[in-house]
């Protein structure tokens, strides 16, 4: 199961805008619960407007006057607190999946036009809905799935999706969901397979991936390795969305790491020998110093680049400690 959620934008549109605002605290309990608890991002659809602002609620009625209307309430931590959430889209990355992707239909009652059931499916993700009415105030959501394989058979299956709906709903099944995704990441090939979706902000890159295809060093070291990245994702996206100006290592405490992080030494910058081994090539075929590393046990490192200009992390190196002499 990957560590995001989908918004279901077919959930609306509420029947009256009372309902609409009686139900908007609690969705956004949802979504910083699951952002606390390490699933994130909220994957969105690429026609829905990413500031949440124009997206409507009920008839004439926009996320942005709900806003307009509690930013100095009682509400107005939650909206702030919300602004800083991690948005991605679109639903699916088109450099790597678009054939595959056509050739995976999802349907609701013989509906094949739900995009965002369509992403639950593909990514293994639960689903964040208003409960305006069924199916939608009710879990799971069951739909069929019809994948056509490389021989041109049609496979057709049914799929239960996890979707919230209620604040309530969601701390009931959390514990269970996020166990779901810990033993989701079984290798790092399965780490790696995930990397799109579970970590939309990061660019894996340098020895970082062939390390991640090979990895042998075990599970548990492997889930610092999760942890370490689902940290360097929610900076990274909240980074990209506005919500900071610039990369410092201290926000990614405040985004879950719970491990250390740190620079290089001067002294192991300014020796070439010792430089050239933490410099990794970009996929622009740019070379950089990827100093800033991220300690997780054993001796092993995470070694990553944060590119200030472009606002985004590359990942470099995950392995044993680098020379040091």
């Amino acid at each position: 199961m990957t560590s995001a959620l989908v918004f279901n934008h077919h959930s609306l549109l509420f029947d009256s805008i009372s309902d609409a605002e009686n139900s908007l605290a609690d969705f956004l309990k949802i979504c910083l619960d699951a952002r606390n608890s390490g699933i994130a991002p909220v994957l969105v659809d690429a026609d829905i407007d990413k500031s949440w602002f124009r997206i409507e609620l009920a008839r004439g009625y926009f996320w942005r006057d709900w806003y307009q209307q509690n930013k100095d309430g009682h509400n107005k931590d939650l909206i702030a607190a919300f602004r800083s959430i991690a948005t991605h889209q679109p639903f699916f990355d088109e450099s790597n999946i678009a054939e595959a992707i056509e050739l995976f239909e999802v349907a609701l009652n013989g509906d094949t036009n739900l995009s965002a059931l369509k992403a639950a499916a593909w990514h293994d993700a639960p689903l964040v809905s208003f409960p305006t009415r069924e199916p939608w105030n009710s879990t799971p959501v069951t739909v069929e799935v019809r994948t056509l394989e490389e021989d041109a058979h049609l496979t057709t299956y049914s799929k239960d999706l996890l979707n919230f709906f209620s604040h309530e709903q969601f701390i009931a099944k959390l514990e269970h969901l996020t166990r779901q995704i810990r033993a989701s990441v079984e290798s790092g090939v399965d780490l790696f397979e995930k990397r799109q979706t579970s970590y939309p902000g990061l660019v894996f890159c340098g020895k970082s991936e062939e390390q991640l295809l090979r990895w042998s060093a075990g599970i548990t070291l492997l889930n610092l390795v999760a942890e370490a990245l689902n940290s360097l994702n929610l900076f990274c996206v909240k980074w990209q969305n506005g919500f900071y100006q610039d990369f410092r290592p201290e926000y990614l405490r405040e985004n879950g790491l719970s491990r250390n992080v740190s620079g290089e030494s001067d002294s192991v910058k300014q020796n070439p020998e010792l430089r050239r081994h933490r410099e990794f090539f970009l996929p622009t075929g740019q070379k950089k110093l990827f100093e800033h590393h991220i300690k997780l046990a054993k001796g092993c490192r995470l070694h990553f680049y944060a590119d200030q200009g472009k606002k985004i992390i590359y990942v470099g190196y995950i392995g044993p400690h680098l020379r040091l002499k």
